[in-house]
């Protein structure tokens, strides 16, 4: 078994375990992020795992998109942003201000991946044409990342075991703080204790995450961008991974 094909036997397990068949009967629940990794990945000796806040228009839960499909969408995105390979229909190059923190990394030596805190996203119709992106509620992401099964993990800590990166980076800001703490299994003040700011934007937290590899928290690059510290926190990064080897 891959990496890939034991992150999607995590998934699959986690969505049984955490209920979301249920969940999604009650509330507009969207197709879940698969996680994936690139094969530059798994070569590289400088891994870093980018974990944003959650993907956008994944469509609706029962949407006829098998998660198999969407973990090889999710890889093949990255691939096509990192320049391995060429843009198609289906997905272009994305000049964001997230897919530039990726390229920024990569042009210093790193290798990053993607994932998200939360899996899922709400989905708010706008009209018979439209539908838009909502963050999960509170009650939901207190299901989502929770630890489960006999060793009390939650899905996070195992996709971070399976992916062994040597560096991780929240670009979260400060407003995930409860859905970060539970995915972590660590105090919710104690996280909130060392929030990013815009004096501070890239806070290190790995003394607390309890992960045993550097691990920061920063915000979300469009933020990063528009204060003009998107330079300053690839650059924490990059120091971190040359003091490290």
């Amino acid at each position: 078994m891959n990496i890939n094909e034991r992150l999607l036997e995590i998934q699959r397990e986690w969505i049984k375990s955490c209920g979301a068949d249920e969940i999604a009967k009650e509330v507009r629940l969207s197709r879940p992020f698969s996680f994936a990794v690139t094969k530059e990945y798994v070569k590289n000796q400088n891994k870093v795992m980018v974990i944003g806040q959650e993907a956008r228009d994944f469509g609706e839960y029962a949407d006829n998109w098998p998660l198999i499909d969407v973990q090889h969408f999710n890889e093949d995105y990255v691939s096509i942003q990192l320049g391995y390979r060429a843009p198609h229909d289906e997905v272009k190059y994305n000049s964001s201000p997230f897919w530039k923190f990726f390229r920024e990394l990569k042009k210093r030596e790193m290798e990053p991946v993607w994932n998200n805190v939360d899996k899922f996203h709400l989905v708010k119709e706008i009209d018979h044409q439209t539908k838009k992106t909502e963050s999960l509620r509170a009650e939901q992401e207190r299901v989502f990342s929770a630890p489960y099964g006999p060793d009390s993990k939650s899905i996070l800590i195992r996709e971070v075991e399976t992916v062994a990166p040597d560096i991780i980076v929240f670009l979260t800001g400060p407003y995930y703080h409860e859905t970060m703490a539970l995915a972590l299994g660590i105090s919710d003040k104690e996280l909130c204790a060392q929030k990013p700011n815009k004096s501070v934007p890239c806070q290190d937290i790995t003394k607390i995450s309890g992960l045993g590899i550097p691990t920061f928290w920063s915000y979300h690059p469009a933020y990063l961008n528009r204060i003009k510290k998107i330079d300053h926190t690839v650059n924490i990064i990059h120091n971190t991974n040359l003091a490290r080897r």
